[in-house]
């Protein structure tokens, strides 16, 4: 059987700063029709670095879908005018005041493939220097630092659950 569905009809239903919500009709591979809620999002970068005592950097930020503050690794959603790099690098130095001397691509992932078109850029920052922490004017961020072993306990306890968080700090122990 052939894994695709042809688009029957598209509607836009909203139109968002960040993201765009739609919905399709969909020719099913045994010709069937079915419907389909798609939340269309530019992607992203996250970012795992240690300091120099080699700590990982964190940040913990409140989540209004979640209302709770997350612990998560600096992340931020692309701007079209910059190269994944480029946003990794201007996401690291905002939410946690380093600059990075080179960045490992450790590949891009699919978030939630189900409904969103939204990928993730993940990266392991190295060569770190000090910088200028910024943000953007409704960010309220505390820079949190944890030893591996803090970082596995915490994932054990839940205490970590970004899902991107855990596949960069995964992958950056595989690569």
């Amino acid at each position: 059987m052939e894994f695709m569905e042809d688009t029957l009809t598209k509607n836009k239903l909203y139109q968002g700063k960040i993201i765009t919500l739609e919905t399709q009709e969909v020719l099913l591979a045994d010709g069937k029709q079915a419907f389909r809620e798609i939340v269309r999002h530019p992607g992203g970068v996250c970012i795992l670095a240690r300091d120099e005592k080699d700590r990982i950097l964190l940040v913990r930020q409140f989540r209004k879908p979640m209302e709770e503050a997350y612990l998560e690794l600096p992340a931020g959603k692309l701007e079209t005018h910059l190269t994944p790099e480029e946003n990794a690098k201007k996401e690291l130095e905002e939410e946690t005041g380093y600059r990075c001397g080179s960045l490992v691509y450790l590949g891009a992932y699919a978030s939630s493939p189900g409904y969103s078109d939204e990928m993730i850029h993940l990266y392991h920052a190295q060569d770190l220097t000090p910088g200028v922490k910024g943000g953007d004017e409704d960010e309220f961020i505390d820079l949190i630092r944890l030893s591996d072993e803090e970082f596995v306990k915490g994932l054990r306890l839940g205490v970590i659950k970004d899902l991107k968080t855990v596949a960069a700090y995964t992958l950056s122990k595989l690569l």
